[in-house]
């Protein structure tokens, strides 16, 4: 199955884990660079002269640091935003938790949020308060977000241009 060089039945499959990465980090509901990083590893695996163990590492790294981006964003923003630590931590927990209370779109949005607004108010925070450390945390959820598909793309276009160099 072999032509001009490239094996088409493990890059077709690494194409669409890819593709399925990407979208997953365009529509959080998957860990899209995580499933990018797995098509890489997979393809290392199944054509082990055609990328080096450098790719598969930076990718594997970069993939790391979107999924804790995912987790101190939230935590960050509301911080930022004149939060108080069980602010910051009562988002890392709405990130954990909300996807399982509401849908996994909504509860990763809405599950930060509320979790700020909750932790605030533990804290004796007015209501006006709570809603800074509130808006912090979608803030830093933004971020990330865009952060993760830059990621997510700079991932894909290094793993073919490694490929095919």
């Amino acid at each position: 199955m072999e032509h001009e060089g490239i094996h088409w039945l493990p890059f077709l499959v690494t194409a669409l884990i890819i593709f399925i990465g990407v979208v997953g980090s365009i529509i959080p509901i998957l860990p899209g660079c995580v499933i990018i990083w797995s098509g890489i590893v997979i393809y290392k695996i199944w054509v082990p002269g055609d990328i080096s163990w450098k790719v598969v590492i930076i990718t594997g790294a970069l993939a790391a640091l979107a999924q804790v981006l995912d987790f101190i964003a939230g935590y960050w923003g509301a911080k930022k935003f004149g939060g108080t630590t069980r602010g910051a931590v009562g988002a890392v927990l709405g990130g954990i938790i909300g996807p399982f209370v509401f849908s996994p779109f909504i509860g990763l949005v809405v599950g930060p949020v509320l979790g700020a607004i909750i932790g605030e108010l533990t804290a004796r925070r007015t209501i006006k308060e709570s809603g800074k450390a509130g808006v912090g945390t979608l803030v830093g959820g933004i971020a990330s977000f865009i952060i993760k598909i830059g990621i997510s793309f700079f991932m894909t276009a290094l793993f073919y241009y490694a490929m095919f160099t």
